[in-house]
């Protein structure tokens, strides 16, 4: 099965600053959202040494929340094992920002969706 890791894209300053204020209701709002649309992910899972914000062992994916912190290159850039090793065992990572969730929540779901789609495709593949 071919794995995918959606990429981070940086933010504006406004982004930032409202990433700052705004990175545990947006956790709490997406949980609530993925439990009233039935999708069944865990909380805070691990996955060998790597903590992810949500994972669904079903669909193999997990969904990263990126908050402030990974503005900076340098902390972004220590991800990149994790992205690796996490990538090598067919699991595929979505990451949106506190931002994305409580401005477009709808448009997460639709890129949860997709990606659920191209993973059962590809299981089927011959």
């Amino acid at each position: 099965m071919a794995s995918q890791i959606v990429l981070h894209r940086p933010e504006s300053e406004k982004t930032i600053r409202y990433s700052l204020n705004n990175s545990i209701p947006a956790t709490e709002e997406l949980y609530k959202r993925l439990i009233e649309k039935g999708f069944l992910f865990k909380r805070n899972h691990k996955i060998h040494n790597y903590t992810f914000d949500f994972y669904s062992p079903s669909l193999k994916i997990a969904i990263e929340i990126d908050g402030y912190a990974h503005e900076f290159s340098e902390v972004y850039s220590q991800d990149t094992p994790k992205k690796l090793h996490i990538h090598s065992l067919g699991i595929t990572v979505l990451r949106f920002t506190d931002y994305q969730i409580l401005v477009d929540i709808e448009e997460i779901f639709r890129a949860l969706k997709h990606q659920i789609k191209l993973s059962n495709r590809s299981r089927y593949v011959v």
